[in-house]
């Protein structure tokens, strides 16, 4: 009785021509590499389909991203810009401010110098009159 293995036997590959070996058909590996691979790859289609369907997701998403960034990066420069202008105008004021008080401080020591010019003069004024009219009196003497 003939065994199934003997029997499936004759029909196993053959390699290329050369040596003897037992009898078979000949070998075609490209048909049986394309026949085994063929269920794998359409099965690796579907995977494929996912695959470019998550990078398009993904894409989206990355677009969307970007694009929130950016809106970010907008609004944060515009609210630098922002406080960059008040911090100007408020360094500004506190300089006026220095300033104002210097020219306060330089009117204040103006005042007093004016007013201890007053005061010395007051207290020489009745001696510088009396000085000038003896002068004019003088003159006035000394006529011909």
């Amino acid at each position: 009785m003939v065994r199934l293995a003997d029997f499936l036997a004759r029909f196993r590959p053959s390699g290329v021509p050369g040596a003897a070996a037992p009898a078979g058909v000949p070998a075609d590996y490209v048909a049986d590499q394309a026949e085994e691979l063929a269920p794998v790859f359409s099965a690796l289609a579907d995977s494929q389909a996912a695959c470019a369907n998550e990078r398009e997701n993904a894409r989206r998403r990355a677009d969307h991203m970007r694009a929130r960034a950016h809106d970010q990066a907008v609004a944060i420069v515009a609210a630098a810009h922002a406080e960059a202008d008040a911090e100007r105008a408020r360094s500004s004021a506190l300089v006026r401010h220095d300033h104002d008080q210097a020219v306060a401080e330089l009117l204040r020591e103006a005042s007093a110098a004016a007013e201890g010019v007053r005061r010395r003069s007051a207290g020489r004024m009745p001696e510088m009159v009396a000085r000038v009219t003896d002068m004019v009196r003088s003159l006035a003497d000394d006529r011909p």
